[in-house]
């Protein structure tokens, strides 16, 4: 189902949708591009993984979506957010994740889980983006619990949980200019289960297959 160039949007609700996150940093630009977000936008970025990596790219000031597009092909799948941040289109990161990774480079504020950020970050990282575009982006290989296999053996949060979850990201956390979400299947621990979880993302968010366009 989800091939390598599965990447697909729904212009009302501003939700773009991809197989692999490295596609986020073309999404981003898109956005830009169109005007649904300012430069200096803030990051929510809720992951498995903190994806802050650098790639050995040569990235400079992006004026059409051939070239967002060009640049994330090229790009490896934990290499978006650092780029978008350098050519400005990003200022605050904010991440929620449990990633095993602790120590890592930029201005970074990090949350290991939503009760952590609702407990200690909530207040201060609103202030710090009330005046900025906001992007929401969503891996969905947030629900998966088993980090040791990769493609294999998914440990999903209940249904009832995954929903919500993505209830409360869509409509009280914060008011969303775009949204992003990656698929990513082996992470997510195979077709199966990602297939699952994008079903139930739709579900919650209200979109239908048919009223998805590709970019």
């Amino acid at each position: 189902m989800f091939n390598e160039d599965f990447r697909v949007f729904h212009p009302d609700k501003k939700v773009f949708i991809m197989r692999d996150h490295n596609w986020a940093f073309a999404a981003w630009e898109i956005a830009r591009l169109r005007r649904f977000i300012n430069k200096g936008a803030s990051l929510y970025h809720i992951d498995s993984h903190i994806d802050f990596c650098d790639p050995e790219l040569e990235i400079g000031q992006i004026n059409d979506e051939e070239s967002a597009l060009g640049l994330a092909s090229k790009m490896e799948i934990f290499e978006f957010i650092i780029p978008s941040q350098k050519i400005g289109t990003l200022k605050n990161i904010f991440m929620i994740s449990d990633d095993s990774v602790q120590e890592y480079e930029g201005n970074v504020q990090r949350a290991y889980t939503l009760n952590h950020f609702e407990d200690r970050y909530r207040r201060k990282w609103f202030d710090l983006s009330e005046k900025t575009s906001n992007i929401l982006d969503l891996d969905l290989d947030y629900f998966n619990t088993n980090y040791k296999d990769y493609n294999s053996n998914p440990v999903l949060l209940s249904e009832e949980i995954i929903r919500s979850h993505l209830n409360y990201f869509k409509d009280s956390m914060l008011e969303w200019d775009i949204t992003t979400v990656a698929i990513s299947p082996e992470y997510c621990g195979g077709d199966a289960a990602a297939s699952h979880l994008y079903n139930i993302f739709l579900d919650v968010y209200g979109i239908t297959e048919k009223e998805l366009i590709d970019w």
